[in-house]
């Protein structure tokens, strides 16, 4: 795939410029003359971002003063033309077509990867200035896979590799993530199951130290049980009886009151004695008189009489049951002996309690230390193995990345990449990002090398990537020997030695024909447009 052509409008430098380009195009142009520009405006119209792969960018792209930009860039693939053509009219954003269409989601990162891997291959110097986690998700292309019994392989412990012959890495180093990370998180509830297990098998070591508690013996002998019921027995009774007693004497009282107030009331109002005849009404004879009240006075005193007698029959009665209930046993001492007994029994029944939950006690802790020490052996194996099976994972974790970086590297001729630093004790993975070309830190290579190191790196991904794409290599003088180095597709080296003098323009025509036929485009360093 290469660039057939552009165009700008408004972009950059440029009010409108158009160029054309060939397998292997050089630019001249003082610095400022719009060199870098060409590069910036391919990836904005692709993707909308600035050189950098930083998008909502457009302000700061846009020409100054213009209020729109454009940029239409050509592509040949397979002998067929992909025009692709964005468009910025207004603060709304960009708009993008591909052959006069909108593409389909997906379909520009399908042709050309996504704007890293783009800009990985289309501008040297891109990749090695990426993050470690970015450059990994751009390899991810092309860092192979490994496969589990080559790892294996290389894993001199065979009980490590046993460890491992049935376990599934589908998605490779993740899947091995993934399974170390659920193990150490058995591992850790495991290992607080031992701890609780541990505790509990001391505390009932504990207990088992001690003994078994001394059995239960009664102080009260079957005698003071006897007596004991007896007494509680006659206390009942008796104390039924002294309630019947006061019962009785209340009633007797209230009975012997009521003969003195009817005693009181009939001997205060004595009878009175008619003393006229009922037949015809006239007065009695004074005899007569005289024996009827006689007769009315021994009825009355009969019946006072007879009140005084019934009185002294209740005053008799309650004078026996006051004599009974002096002569009761003690009610206070029979209770008194009933509490102490009763205290003495509620006591030992205390500790006949406290005894059989001791017993029960030391009858479950013999119980679970039998248990706990057959549990304790089990789970003790069973961290054993879990820890082994970390182990063998952190050393197959180990030999994967070593594989990979082995596989990885193989690609390259004289580039080697490290994405990650193991520890084979702790297995222990750590992103990190070192290239070194010719055996030599990136950091410390000349400007043209690392351009030589770029455009190796570039290959490689294009090689996995499955297309050829364009390589566009800024300041390409200060590259020696640029042409020499393999290039297997399309590029375009940009070169700060343009000249508005015709005569000085016609030698770096000459001199760029010599460099294997390229086409030559030189721009104008104050409007930016091509002038040869």
């Amino acid at each position: 795939m290469h660039i057939e052509s552009m165009t700008l409008q408004n972009f950059r430098c440029y009010e409108w410029a158009e160029f054309k380009f060939g397998e292997v195009t050089t630019v001249y142009g003082h610095n400022g003359a719009g060199k870098s520009t060409l590069a910036e405006a391919v990836v904005w119209c692709l993707f909308g971002t600035n050189i950098l792969g930083k998008s909502k960018q457009d302000e700061t792209l846009m020409r100054l003063g213009a209020k729109d930009m454009a940029v239409v860039v050509t592509f040949v693939k397979d002998g067929k033309q992909l025009v692709f053509a964005r468009t910025r009219e207004s603060r709304k954003g960009s708009a993008l077509t591909l052959n006069g269409m909108k593409p389909k989601l997906g379909q520009v990162e399908g042709i050309f990867g996504s704007v890293s891997e783009f800009l990985s291959i289309f501008l040297p110097g891109y990749f090695s200035s990426l993050e470690p986690k970015e450059a990994k998700a751009v390899l991810t292309r092309c860092v192979p896979d490994v496969d589990k019994q080559d790892v294996l392989a290389r894993i001199p412990d065979p009980e490590i590799a046993q460890a491992l012959a049935h376990d599934q890495f589908a998605m490779g180093i993740d899947s091995v993530d993934y399974a170390a990370k659920k193990l150490r998180g058995e591992i850790a509830e495991l290992e607080q199951e031992l701890l609780r297990s541990e505790g509990e098998l001391n505390a009932h070591r504990t207990v088992l130290r001690e003994g078994p508690p001394r059995p239960f013996q009664s102080a009260v002998t079957a005698q003071e049980r006897e007596q004991y019921e007896l007494t509680k027995r006659t206390l009942l009774k008796a104390e039924a009886q002294f309630e019947q007693r006061e019962h009785r004497l209340q009633e007797l009282n209230e009975e012997r009151d009521r003969l003195l107030r009817k005693h009181q009331a009939i001997k205060a109002n004595p009878p009175k004695v008619d003393t006229t005849c009922l037949a015809c009404g006239q007065s009695l004879p004074s005899d007569k008189v005289k024996v009827a009240r006689e007769n009315a006075m021994r009825e009355h005193q009969k019946r006072l009489d007879e009140i005084v007698a019934e009185g002294q029959q209740v005053r008799a009665k309650m004078e026996t049951l006051q004599a009974q209930s002096a002569n009761a046993p003690q009610l206070g001492q029979l209770s008194a002996e009933l509490k102490r007994v009763e205290a003495q029994l509620a006591s030992e029944q205390q500790a006949q309690i406290e005894y059989a939950a001791a017993m029960q006690s030391y009858q479950r802790a013999e119980k679970r230390t039998k248990e706990l020490e057959i549990q304790l052996d089990e789970d003790r194996q069973t961290l054993a193995e879990l820890q082994r099976k970390v182990k063998a994972l952190q050393e197959f974790r180990f030999e994967y990345v070593r594989a990979q970086h082995e596989k990885l590297n193989g690609l390259f001729q004289n580039v080697r990449i490290k994405l990650v630093d193991a520890n084979r004790e702790t297995g222990e993975i750590r992103e990190s990002f070192r290239i070194t070309w010719k055996g030599r830190p990136y950091r410390l290579l000349s400007f043209s090398e690392k351009v030589r190191c770029d455009l190796e790196i570039g290959r490689v991904l294009a090689f996995a990537f499955g297309e050829t794409l364009p390589v566009f290599i800024d300041n390409a003088e200060s590259v020696q020997n640029l042409f020499g180095e393999p290039l297997s597709g399309q590029v375009i080296a940009a070169f700060v030695e343009a000249t508005d003098d015709p005569k000085v323009a016609e030698e770096l025509r000459e001199k760029a024909a010599d460099n294997s036929g390229a086409d030559t485009l030189i721009l104008n360093n104050a409007t930016g447009q091509k002038v040869a």
